[in-house]
């Protein structure tokens, strides 16, 4: 019974630890299939510039991030399965004990070679058994991988109501902010804090700053990729978080920084939509 009670204890010892270590695993091992995908996918790309040894270096750096909890995950493992073999060899050892200081006649010499057999696979059973419950335990945290990403926030609704927006809207393209504040994630400080102004129709405005002053940002609160956490953006009158995001994004045009071309033709290229006749798109 002690020693029931001795591998209940060091199980679940075990599994406090292993189950941060998956977690740690599974966390690691993400950015390592994404950085994979988009190498694969830009092979061509970064070739042309060079970049080959870049590219290198940050698979590196982020194998080593995942090498590092999985190695302590192994190591766990095995620092369990060391115990368990040394209790069960201990077990063992005090059953043959007491199987040969038994007096003679109590069980038969059949009956004491069928214990010892059965005992030296004791050890081989109970670690499986053990091992197998803790693999299932920290398998779990792939379940709770998922439920953390069912629980993300959604994005408002592409098309909503469209009463009262004006077919040709925006007309002027005058944009305000009003008391504007805007942050990446509820834990995080705000990005843009109090922001009033406004930008007239059809002119042409500026906006500089040193990095990180929240000029991107202010672009991506406009197509509503974050929405402000207080205040509001309208254009033209209409605040954009009362209309639906392609009603929105639809109206709206951008320039990157980056030059961007995808794969297909020149003329996908001007228009992914399909939204012009040939004759326009040459004009």
């Amino acid at each position: 019974m002690e020693f029931l009670l001795m591998f209940i204890v060091l199980q679940r010892y075990y599994i406090d630890t292993a189950r941060e270590l998956q977690r740690m695993v599974g966390i690691c091992k993400a950015p390592i299939i994404q950085h994979f995908v988009e190498s694969i996918t830009g092979s061509t790309i970064i070739r042309s510039f060079g970049k080959e040894n870049q590219f290198l270096s940050t698979n590196n750096q982020l194998m080593d991030a995942y090498s590092r909890p999985k190695f302590y995950n192994a190591g766990a493992m095995e620092w369990l399965c060391f115990r368990m073999d040394m209790l069960s060899s201990l077990t063992f050892a005090i059953s043959l004990i007491f199987l040969i200081n038994l007096p003679t006649g109590i069980i038969g010499p059949g009956i004491a070679g069928l214990v010892v057999t059965y005992g030296l696979n004791l050890n081989i059973m109970q670690v499986t058994l053990v091992t197998s419950m803790c693999n299932l335990e920290n398998k779990i945290i792939s379940v709770e991988r998922i439920l953390q990403y069912l629980s993300l926030p959604e994005e408002a609704p592409l098309s909503m109501s469209e009463d009262g927006l004006a077919h040709n809207w925006p007309s002027e393209g005058e944009i305000q902010l009003h008391n504007l504040h805007v942050k990446y994630a509820p834990q995080l400080p705000f990005v843009l804090k109090g922001l009033t102004v406004t930008f007239p129709g059809g002119m042409k405005t500026g906006i500089v700053g040193r990095t990180g002053s929240g000029k991107s940002t202010l672009i991506q609160a406009l197509f509503r990729i974050m929405d402000p956490t207080i205040g509001q953006i309208t254009v033209d009158g209409v605040d954009i978080c009362t209309i639906g995001l392609h009603d929105l994004r639809s109206r709206l045009s951008i320039i990157p920084q980056d030059p961007t071309m995808f794969d297909g033709t020149v003329r996908h290229n001007l228009d992914p939509l399909g939204e012009y006749t040939d004759n326009q798109i040459w004009e």
